[in-house]
């Protein structure tokens, strides 16, 4: 029996599609399915991430002018649809009406104080731009001052040209200086290294499991700890992947009851609330309860 099958969990990285594109690994998965698989694999809530993408959700067609505006308003729908299992993250655009930084913060500001959505996704590679780009300081600024996670993608392979613009050392830089709470996603990429030289939250989603194929197991156990497992978020991707792809990497690995708990739970229910992970040499005590 999979000891990471049957531990709570918050799963940091999931999607919500409601329908099936063309040219895409994100293949239909509705909430009712999400749901489903949260209950088969003791989920207890999921981080729903869109995408920055005009074609991710249906939209109608007197939606699709605005459709961020539209597509946070999808978000909005699905996280109250959940009864507290669904933690959404607003969208972001930066071209259009957005492309003026007052225009920007106003719709985070929406986003976060009127549809109550519990953080921000940025996707430079989906954007078009580095993660450095001045177009999204509004929209991580908005975040910091309400308190919220940024969730910065960064691409699990690098068959892109540009996929540096989101690499891990490009998120370092655009947040030097910022208090706000962030999230490098997919443990960086194929320049998963970078997480070594940075601060934040780093999820696994994806690049663990080719990771483990071309390293082993204990390379990457020795890995996340070199991150900090005070750092670490479990997280699928999901659907792209399934979550027992995970659970035959992190069942070999030698980790505490208490490293389990921080990486399955602890670490996103922190960074849920706005909080940067744990400093291994101060003391826990001194952070803010989480209520």
């Amino acid at each position: 029996m999979s000891r990471w099958r049957n531990v709570r969990k918050i799963d940091a990285h999931v999607h919500i599609v409601l329908h099936q594109r063309e040219n895409t690994d994100l293949m239909l998965n509705p909430p009712e399915a999400m749901l489903r698989a949260m209950d088969a694999q003791n989920v207890e809530r999921a981080v729903v991430l869109p995408i920055n993408h005009p074609g991710y959700f249906p939209l109608g067609e007197g939606e699709r002018a605005d459709w961020l505006r539209a597509s946070n308003d999808v978000q909005a729908d699905l996280m109250r649809g959940s009864h507290g299992r669904f933690s959404a993250f607003a969208d972001c655009r930066i071209d259009g009406p957005y492309a003026e930084a007052p225009a920007a913060a106003a719709e985070a500001r929406r986003a976060i104080d009127d549809l109550g959505l519990r953080g921000l996704k940025i996707h430079p590679y989906n954007l078009d731009v580095e993660a450095t780009d001045p177009r999204l300081a509004p929209w991580v600024e908005a975040a910091e001052e309400k308190g919220v996670p940024t969730v910065f993608h960064a691409n699990p392979s690098g068959h892109a040209s540009s996929f540096h613009g989101s690499a891990p050392s490009r998120v370092y830089a655009a947040m030097r200086g910022r208090s706000g709470t962030f999230v490098v996603a997919h443990l960086g990429g194929v320049a998963f290294l970078e997480t070594l030289a940075g601060g934040g939250y780093v999820d696994v989603s994806g690049t663990l499991l080719w990771l483990a194929e071309l390293y082993g197991v204990p390379f990457c156990e020795r890995f996340l700890r070199q991150i900090g497992v005070g750092r670490i978020l479990f997280a699928t991707d999901y659907p792209i992947y399934s979550h027992e792809a995970y659970y035959e990497i992190l069942d070999a690995m030698d980790l505490s009851d208490n490293e389990v708990e921080r990486i399955a739970f602890a670490n996103a229910e922190r960074m849920l609330h706005g909080l940067a992970p744990i400093d291994p040499d101060r003391e826990a005590a001194s952070d803010p309860p989480i209520v």
